[in-house]
């Protein structure tokens, strides 16, 4: 039995900021995901051990181009490919998550909540050195060990930039649009508060050349997920600029091919409407994680479609004209209660999405959380570079008053 003191320094080590209730979802490449890898080096299989560990294997590879034994041989044991991956003879379609079709893996979900079987024993609610509010979480897998994901967000995001001013000074000011107020008409009506997309890293692809990525620039990023499932790691999947072809969510990619794609955006183009209308209803019937391999976990899909931004930007600011996906995104109810010691809990729920970094295996979680305390970071690194050049070079800072809105 611990005593009081020890049972102190366990509580302090692992603190519980948050509650968080959810579920996830695990899909471990069967070749090459380290924790596979691990077992197999410990003499275990993960076809013996799949029941006892409660994964499920998912195997819907087109394997036709083989023989019927060598298609039994290659095959993940316990999956029958026409019964698990084929509807009315035909292969499912997949609308989405399509590696579905180009892996073999192993489906490892359960759900998480403060009073539930699975708890986390971890939370982790910090404000960082940078202003940027991060919440971390940690669960244990049976069978693999720690699972440890979270998100961070730049809760005052808003690009800006320094220009002159009449009376010969110069003034930070917000460009192209509130974006915070901009992406929160992605919500449902029933929806409060301000969403943040999981976007850092995100890319487009240029609509001329499909071999060419146009990576977002580093200040139009609002927020970033990580994870790391014991001997796996994870990076974060952005923000999508493109459908699952891999062709440009970009209103001229499509122009004049079906009539189902608009002209360039106008004001009042009911085209443009219509577009955007089917993209929300196509992400909103995403169902690949249940149609293959019976999985139960939901995902949920907001679509920006960048109309709010002012008119005439388009090619200047790189998304007007485009429509952007969210699988990772941030949603918090009450934003004004952010801050280091706050009395007030802050509510949300979030989704991250995020492939491996040295296997083919995916990572989605979907929870709401309840922060009751934000703590501040203490191993900031103190001034930013940023800061230390300006104070080197005597450069004065843009203005002395805070960033403005301004007409385009």
């Amino acid at each position: 039995m611990l005593t009081l003191p020890a049972l102190s320094l366990f509580l302090a080590c692992n603190p519980i900021d948050a509650d968080v209730s959810g579920s996830y979802v695990a899909y471990l490449q069967d070749k090459s995901s380290e924790n596979i890898v691990r077992l197999e080096r410990d003499g275990k299989k993960m076809s013996e051990l799949a029941d006892k560990l409660d994964f499920v294997a998912v195997d819907c590879r087109d394997l036709s181009a083989l023989g019927d034994d060598a298609q039994a041989a290659e095959r993940l044991d316990g999956v029958n490919y026409d019964e698990a991956c084929k509807s009315d003879g035909a292969a499912h379609r997949l609308d989405y998550f399509t590696w579905l079709d180009d892996y073999a893996y192993w489906r490892k979900e359960a759900s998480f909540a403060p009073d539930g079987e699975l708890q986390a024993y971890r939370t982790e609610a910090v404000m960082t050195a940078e202003g940027d509010l991060q919440l971390t979480v940690h669960v244990n897998v049976d069978g693999i060990g720690d699972f440890r994901f979270g998100w961070t967000i730049d809760p005052l995001f808003q690009p800006t930039e320094c220009r002159d001013t009449a009376d010969g000074g110069a003034q930070q000011v917000n460009v192209d649009g509130n974006w915070l107020e901009g992406w929160k008409q992605a919500l449902g009506e029933d929806e409060e508060g301000l969403l943040w997309p999981l976007n850092a890293n995100a890319y487009q692809i240029n609509p001329s050349n499909a071999g060419q990525q146009w990576y977002l620039p580093q200040w139009w990023m609002a927020g970033v997920s990580f994870a790391r499932l014991e001997d796996e790691e994870f990076f974060s999947h952005a923000t999508d600029y493109a459908d699952p072809e891999g062709i440009p969510l970009y209103l001229n990619a499509y122009a004049g091919t079906d009539g189902y794609y608009p002209a360039p955006r106008m004001a009042t183009d009911a085209a443009y409407d219509n577009w955007i209308a089917q993209l929300k209803e196509y992400h909103a019937n995403v169902t690949d994680t249940k149609k293959v391999g019976g999985s139960a976990f939901e995902p949920k899909f907001y679509v920006e479609d960048n109309s709010w931004r002012p008119q005439g930007l388009e090619g200047a600011s790189g998304l007007d004209g485009w429509a952007g996906v969210m699988p990772g995104w941030v949603r918090i109810k009450n934003p004004q209660d952010i801050v280091v010691g706050t009395d007030n809990p802050v509510e949300g729920e979030f989704q991250i999405y995020l492939e491996g970094l040295a296997a083919a295996s995916k990572l989605l979680v979907r929870a709401n959380f309840t922060i009751h305390e934000i703590r501040e970071d203490v191993w900031g690194y103190g001034p930013t570079l940023q800061t230390l050049k300006r104070e080197e070079n005597g450069t004065p800072v843009c203005g002395s008053t805070a960033p403005v809105a301004v007409e385009e």
